[in-house]
């Protein structure tokens, strides 16, 4: 089967789980709790797990590699992230909160350790003394004791632990929330959340900013205690403005450059030509900083922008941020929601996990060898008297890059137009659409049987014999593997699952993958004794898995 374009070249600037079986069975669906990870996926940030044997294995052929999950005997699945310890006798490690400790799991679900690290929101994705183990922030907070409007204040703070000794170490200190008051409303804003750090590929370093930030700073594990490399400002004050020279007049006409209580960074940090940096995307703008002491010229280029040149809009920038794996100078931003949501509203059958779809929806290509910025404006959530909370709106799967043989990568994400799902692949290195399939939509791109050619995940969600008018946003349940034609730009359906989705759950962010959720939400594949299998969901709420690879 093959789906047909509804546009070409217009160009622009079975088991993995159980219905029942107690709340482990269920607890990767919850949030932090569940023990989240992400890996084991080549080229997709955070190493790529080996097929070879382990130092101590014994001799015999390869054992083959995990996926990015791990089935339990109780019928729970754990994320997994890969290990690069050459050491490790595993390849990936997952975990399982519990209460106030975690339990750090090998890929075939051997307790390998388990730390006692206190009350707090897991985060991760990683490896900050650098030991070729990926380590584990806690996100903490107490009652101040304090009230704003009708809600407790909380203080909030950074750990991190590290996973192969256990041993835990502070990463901020205690901040307290901020009160807002606009218009009749009165509401509190924690400072120090699992969004805090910044990180990146290639290094072990920490950028750090709160919530509502108006400086930063940049940490390295060394001799057991993060020391501060340097500092940096933050665009939402006027010492921004004075203290660089690269900063530019804000998007919507200065004169100043900063834009007060910009939006927390969505970025990460990136290597440009031996130099690390940091570049993240906040309200109205995207800049990069040299990672080290502060000063005149630590701000390397502020490039301010709002989709669309829509000057009513606030310039908001959430959503996924990567770079493209065929043209790493380029950062991309698939700003809107994510696909997870329409998996959530499938499951409660409502329309209710993300109403407003992180309200500004565009996509933008960012150079990190110039700053210039390419951006595609869709929606905006208010327009039409708050009339387009779902038309228009960007829901981007847990990858949604296309990768070529050689060269910058198309991009491929969900737009809901007209009352219909479209799945758009852009031109390589471009936002212009090469192909815009209708009603069928991208839950994840992903090496899924470990031949080294990415499947597509895609559910319909209207079939030809249903009548071709709006209203299709709920998909079907039904599971297609297809791959993607570069050249003849099909999509062939290679095979089909009646009765399901794929089952996405929240995992940490990556070195090469971030988002402004706090946590991604990937396909889950794990190796079972039948080969490599992908965990599903039915209607019903069964929880189940298809054979997609040995």
């Amino acid at each position: 089967m093959r789906w047909t374009p509804l546009l070409a070249g217009l160009a622009l600037g079975l088991a993995c789980g159980s219905e029942s079986g107690g709340p482990g069975a269920h607890a990767e669906d919850a949030g932090a709790d569940a023990g989240v990870g992400d890996g084991a996926w080549p080229d997709q940030g955070g190493g790529e797990v080996s097929s070879e044997a382990q130092p101590d294995a014994e001799a015999g052929p390869p054992k083959p590699p995990p996926g990015n999950a791990l089935l339990r005997s109780d019928g729970s699945v754990v994320p997994l992230y890969p290990v690069t310890d050459p050491a490790a006798a595993t390849r990936a490690i997952g975990f399982v909160q519990s209460g106030t400790g975690v339990q750090v799991l090998d890929e075939d679900g051997g307790e390998l350790a388990k730390h006692e690290i206190g009350a707090g929101s897991l985060f991760g994705g990683f490896d900050f003394d650098a030991d070729g183990w990926p380590d584990l922030g806690v996100a903490r907070s107490k009652d101040s004791g304090q009230i704003c409007g009708a809600t407790a204040m909380l203080d909030t703070w950074l750990d991190v632990v590290s996973t192969k000794t256990g041993k835990q170490a502070a990463l901020t200190s205690m901040a307290p929330a901020l009160c807002w008051t606009f218009g009749t409303s009165t509401y509190p804003t924690t400072q120090w959340s699992v969004l805090a750090p910044l990180f990146g590929a290639g290094g072990s370093e920490l950028a750090l900013a709160p919530y509502y930030a108006q400086s930063g700073s940049f940490a390295a594990w060394s001799a057991g205690a993060f020391q501060v490399l340097g500092t940096f400002q933050y665009p939402s004050t006027a010492s921004f403005d004075s203290t660089y020279t690269a900063d530019q007049p804000n998007a919507w006409g200065g004169p100043a450059s900063f834009l007060a209580n910009s939006h927390v960074a969505n970025g990460l940090v990136v290597t440009v030509g031996g130099q690390r940096r940091l570049a993240f995307f906040t309200s109205g703008r995207v800049v990069q900083y040299a990672v080290g002491q502060q000063g005149p010229g630590q701000l390397l280029f502020d490039t301010p922008y709002v989709t669309g040149d829509r000057k009513d809009l606030a310039g908001r920038n959430y959503g996924l941020v990567l770079p493209d794996p065929g043209l790493p100078t380029d950062l991309v931003l698939v700003a809107g929601t994510g696909a997870h949501s329409v998996y959530d509203d499938m499951v409660s059958a409502s329309m209710t996990s993300d109403p407003w779809g992180q309200i500004e929806r565009h996509v933008s290509r960012y150079d990190l060898l110039t700053g210039k910025v390419l951006d595609r404006f869709f929606s905006y959530a208010h327009d039409d008297a708050d009339g387009n909370k779902y038309e228009g709106r960007v829901a981007y799967p847990a990858n949604p890059m296309v990768r070529a043989a050689s060269g910058p990568s198309r991009l491929a994400f969900n737009v809901y137009e007209g009352g219909h799902w479209m799945l758009h692949v852009t031109q390589p290195g471009s936002l212009g659409d090469a192909l815009v399939l209708q009603d069928l939509f991208l839950w994840d791109i992903a090496d899924l049987d470990r031949d080294g050619i990415d499947e597509w995940l895609v559910t319909p969600s209207r079939d030809p014999s249903e009548p071709d008018v709006p209203g299709y946003y709920y998909v079907k349940w039904r599971t297609q593997i297809a791959h993607f034609d570069a050249t003849k730009l099909e999509l062939s359906i290679t095979a089909t699952h009646e009765g399901m989705i794929p089952r996405l759950a929240p995992t940490f962010r990556q070195p090469a993958r971030t988002s402004s959720m706090g946590y991604l939400y990937p396909a889950l594949v794990a190796r079972t004794s039948q080969g490599l299998e992908l965990c599903t969901r039915s209607a019903a709420g069964k929880l189940g898995s298809v054979l997609v690879g040995k």
